[in-house]
């Protein structure tokens, strides 16, 4: 029996990507702590957190900073109704509702 392996990396659990189109494979709680700090400090409006191998692509959370530098959560499991946003909120409070998405604690 020969011993096949592929040279395809799998598809990463998560994948973050900033507006200027820089994305994080697999990143972790404090990739996704830097990735906010980043955007607190105005060099991104945004970061998305999605799960690549879900297909409907609509298994995703994305932080965005308010104009009070408070930041708003906004999580999807699928389908309208596992829509959830939340009220204006600090960094570290905005870490935590990412972190408890991505890595389902």
């Amino acid at each position: 029996m020969s011993d096949v392996r592929s040279n395809e990396r799998p598809m990463p659990y998560l994948r973050a990507t900033l507006e200027n189109g820089a994305a994080y494979e697999d990143p972790s709680e404090d990739v996704l702590f830097m990735l906010l700090e980043d955007v607190a400090a105005g060099h991104s409006p945004w970061v998305i957190v999605d799960k690549p191998a879900d297909s409907s692509q609509q298994t995703y959370a994305q932080a965005v900073r308010l104009a009070d530098g408070l930041f708003q959560v906004e999580r999807r499991r699928g389908d309208a109704s596992t829509h959830e946003v939340t009220s204006a909120l600090p960094l570290r409070d905005a870490h935590a509702k990412l972190t408890a998405w991505a890595y389902a604690l």
